[in-house]
């Protein structure tokens, strides 16, 4: 059976062996890299995952809402074919997880927003996720807010759109406040991650450039914090989710007095929304 993405379900899960039995593959060692292209068809498959082996080469890859930041192939063999998948009809699709050893979920085809293209390092890639993927462009989420949007100035506006994909104004002014992780003040801006408290979707225009509204966090804290498995009280001290067990929080290492650093007025009322909208309960 040639591949086809007929038979999946976008949001299901699938192990590797599942998928490379259903397309005809002998066994899943053919599809065991990050990029599969397969022979003589127009798609590019892209298997990603969050927290990867520490054995395995680190890649920054993640979801951000419906945007997918992703580090191409070490060598760049598949960076030209990406960027040119619109022109020639190549479809690219993709399966993320977020830690490494679990299924795959689904998310289906997916559009290349942005690229920067690099030598000595992994090239960058910013793709759009989600149902509405092929019927607009970064705009389209701050049209929800379409009066407050003109209110801006032009360099305001292009910040919004920059900030909806990934790029620096909002994870400047977070480095800019921090100058580390919010909580291990760990000083490799590198490893850290930019997260809205109150979620993109939720927030009007000029709270998703707001540092107030923002954490750097290491990529574990990262996780935890985007998925509502922790979140933090008004004093900072940081609050676990019962989905989460006392044996997860031994395993990953987490201290039960974590803090903020500081929780400034503005970040608290950002941070009562996340409690009561994002922490996860029973």
């Amino acid at each position: 059976m040639p591949v086809s993405f007929e038979q999946l379900r976008v949001g299901q899960k699938y192990e590797r062996p599942h998928l490379a039995n259903t397309w005809g593959y002998k066994g899943f060692q053919a599809i065991s890299k990050g990029v599969v292209t397969p022979a003589n068809t127009k798609y590019i498959i892209l298997f990603v995952t969050k927290q990867k082996q520490k054995s395995l080469t680190q890649y920054n890859d993640y979801l951000d809402g419906d945007y997918l930041h992703w580090e191409g192939e070490e060598k760049h063999a598949s960076d030209k074919r990406i960027i040119g998948a619109d022109a020639k009809n190549d479809e690219i699709h993709l399966f993320y997880r977020d830690v490494h050893h679990t299924p795959f979920t689904y998310h289906g085809q997916i559009r290349l927003e942005e690229s920067k293209l690099h030598t000595k390092q992994p090239s960058s890639f910013v793709f759009k996720v989600g149902k509405d993927t092929f019927s607009g462009n970064p705009i389209h989420d701050v049209e929800e807010h379409k009066a407050e949007y003109q209110s801006l100035n032009q360099t305001e506006k292009e910040a919004i759109v920059k900030s909806r994909v990934g790029q620096g104004l909002f994870r400047e002014r977070l480095i800019a406040f921090w100058g580390g992780c919010s909580v291990t003040n760990l000083r490799n801006i590198s490893l850290l991650r930019a997260s809205h408290i109150k979620p993109w979707r939720d927030s009007s225009n000029n709270e998703r450039l707001d540092p107030m509204n923002g954490l750097l966090l290491n990529p574990t804290l990262d996780h935890l914090f985007d998925q509502g498995l922790i979140s933090f009280d008004d004093k900072g001290m940081v609050i676990f989710s019962p989905r989460i067990s006392r044996m997860d929080i031994a395993g990953l290492n987490l201290p039960k007095n974590i803090k903020l650093r500081e929780v400034p007025e503005k970040l608290a009322f950002y941070m009562k929304f996340h409690r009561e909208h994002v922490l996860k309960g029973c």
